[in-house]
């Protein structure tokens, strides 16, 4: 079964303010601002990439070729809502699943859309590639809320494109920050078909 999750809305602020990331990498001029914003929005993606979380308010989309009974929902961690679980009907028109169909899973990491007891997942639409979609919110609301192991190793991958590291000394910065964002790493699980 083809599955697919893309980033539908890029959060909005950062785990720091640019002033913050400057003390960091101990930089004080002004000018260097863009760029430590660009090093500042770097380091959190590598930071959500390795954790396949994501760390603030942001909207994912998962799409599959039609329900299976258990949808791990990828960087559902935490997760805010699920938005909608649509479907292309046989008829080709999206619709929107009730809420009494399924349950969403918040216990578990990442976050799951399940099919509640009795309950039948709709008929979608033949042969349709993405005939399911999950829309749903997932990070912190607050910037504050991320653990602070999680932003330390952001820290140093910051600090380290700021000083511009490369080869030995840029492994050197990953390991420490990989180090220190191990233990908040989630493993998100394919789909099985629905029997």
């Amino acid at each position: 079964m083809r599955v697919d999750w893309a980033l539908v809305t890029a959060p909005t602020e950062e785990p720091l303010e640019v002033s913050e990331a400057d003390l960091e990498a101990r930089i004080d001029v002004t000018d260097e601002d863009p760029a430590m914003a660009s090093y500042l929005s770097a380091s959190r993606e590598d930071a959500e990439e390795y954790l396949s979380r994501g760390l603030l308010t942001q909207t994912w989309r998962l799409t599959q070729d039609g329900f299976t009974d258990d949808m791990w929902l990828p960087r559902a961690a935490p997760l805010q809502a699920v938005s909608a679980v649509e479907y292309y009907n046989a008829a080709g028109t999206l619709q929107t699943v009730p809420t009494s169909v399924y349950d969403t899973l918040t216990d578990s990491e990442p976050a799951r859309v399940v099919l509640k007891p009795n309950q039948q997942w709709p008929v979608v639409q033949a042969n349709r590639v993405g005939a399911v979609r999950i829309t749903y919110v997932v990070g912190w609301a607050d910037p504050v809320d991320i653990p602070k192991s999680i932003v330390q190793g952001i820290r140093v991958l910051l600090t380290a494109r700021a000083e511009r590291l490369v080869g030995k000394d840029w492994d050197d910065a990953w390991q420490t920050a990989t180090a220190c964002w191990s233990k908040w790493r989630v493993w998100w699980q394919p789909p099985c078909e629905a029997s």
